[in-house]
């Protein structure tokens, strides 16, 4: 079951969504922030994709929005890296400048 939880910044709150085992059962999970300028996204989807649609998107890997929030950033578009969004932050580093109004 897709599942969707608010997830608390210093800046307002981002939405999380989760399809746990996408493929089946013992298969990883799609999970995704959405911020207000922007998504974080796991390894499931193409950040290549996301940077021919010019969207703002930081790859981030993890099993749980935990995790993602606080792991290092393992890609993202050059449209993340002009709001200031560097390799070495964290997820939630990274959250917190695309949840900037």
């Amino acid at each position: 079951m897709t599942t969707t939880e608010l997830i608390k910044l210093d800046h307002g709150c981002a939405e999380g969504t989760m399809v746990p085992a996408l493929a089946g059962e013992n298969h990883a999970s799609l999970l995704v922030i959405r911020c207000a300028k922007g998504f974080l996204m796991c390894g499931y989807l193409s950040l290549e994709k996301a940077e021919q649609l010019d969207d703002v998107a930081v790859r981030v890997a993890g099993a749980s929005f935990d995790e993602v929030l606080a792991n290092k950033i393992t890609g993202m578009t050059p449209a993340a890296a002009a709001l200031g969004i560097t390799p070495d932050m964290t997820g939630r580093e990274a959250a917190e400048i695309l949840n900037q109004q």
